[in-house]
């Protein structure tokens, strides 16, 4: 079984190894750009990781994990074009670097380009992987459609939350685990075991990146911190917050709420802080301490090994990510 490094180093050489045309440059370069900023590559990762746990030749699933990965990172490009975002990992986000008709470009050869990686893949399931992967798409489009619409939206439920990071951020682990163990050969129900804890490790792992925001200070996160209130977005916490009663803390909140960037940063401060004193940033916790215990659970129903200790590993480190 490969370590963690050893599998983040296929991942960086499949990723180096892709051939990008030369011309048009300015279609191509920002998606050299965006593949090279670093990042924890936690998708890919999934892929492989699920894929040992059943088979430990991984040459069948190396494609497929880099496919995702470009997948990913088309959405993010498009995403920071909508949320007018001018920094991702650190790095000026592409729009910001070129203009949105370049990065709006670029995104969409990189969608077409992850297809092409599947393509690639000479599997008996391929139908099935491509099958899961159209469906995904469509849900990570319904799941952004929701997220922006919910910036405008007076009362978003904490159903309507779970619904929009189950599409925008949840279903692409679950198909990353459910693609690498459908691909090593897992049976059906093993499969669904791996979609399941893919899932909970998902929605774990998005409002742990919501408590981030809240909890990280603008070097650590490589944008503004506290940039998610300003803008608006119904995060768990402050869907939570405006349930509670008035208060002089909910006022501070409703004052940053959506104010983009006429918030000044006073303001984020009191609203952060708010989410705390209301009690909104422990609630939080204790949901993604569900899913995160959730995801263990679905684990101990598969046989004890090295690479589902590795899993857990994973699960753990989505919790420690603050600690």
């Amino acid at each position: 079984m490969k370590d963690l490094a050893s599998l983040l180093e296929i991942i960086e050489n499949g990723i180096e190894n892709l051939d990008y045309p030369d011309n048009p440059d300015l279609l191509y370069n920002p998606i050299r750009y965006i593949m090279g900023v670093p990042g924890k590559r936690i998708r890919p990762l999934l892929v492989l990781m699920a894929h040992q746990l059943f088979d430990e030749n991984l040459e069948k699933a190396i494609s497929s994990a880099i496919a995702i990965e470009h997948f990913h990172n088309f959405t993010l490009l498009h995403d920071d074009i909508m949320d007018n975002a001018p920094l991702r990992r650190g790095r000026p986000t592409v729009h910001e670097k070129w203009n949105n008709n370049i990065a709006i470009l670029s995104g969409d050869v990189m969608m077409i380009q992850a297809y092409q990686l599947l393509l690639e893949v000479d599997h008996k399931n391929l139908r099935q992987v491509l099958d899961v992967f159209s469906k995904t798409a469509i849900k990570v489009c319904e799941g952004q459609q929701l997220d922006i619409e919910f910036e405008d939206r007076i009362a978003v439920s904490e159903e309507d939350y779970f619904e929009m990071i189950e599409g925008k951020t949840a279903v692409m682990f679950l198909t990353c685990a459910e693609v690498g163990s459908r691909m090593a050969g897992a049976d059906d129900e093993t499969i669904q075991c791996m979609a399941d804890w893919g899932l909970a490790v998902g929605l774990c792992f998005q409002l742990m990146d919501d408590l981030i925001d809240v909890l990280s200070d603008s070097d650590t996160l490589g944008k503004p911190a506290g940039s998610d209130l300003a803008q608006g977005k119904r995060t768990l916490m402050v869907i939570h917050a405006l349930s509670q009663s008035d208060s002089g803390e909910l006022d501070n909140l409703k004052a940053v709420l959506g104010k983009g960037e006429d918030a000044t940063q006073e303001q984020i401060d009191l609203g952060l802080l708010a989410l705390n004193k209301i009690g909104s940033v422990d609630y939080a916790k204790k949901k993604a301490e569900m899913y995160h215990s959730k995801a263990h659970a679905c684990l101990d129903r598969l046989p004890d090994s090295p690479a589902i200790l590795a899993l857990r590993e994973l699960t753990d480190y989505q919790l420690k990510r603050i600690s």
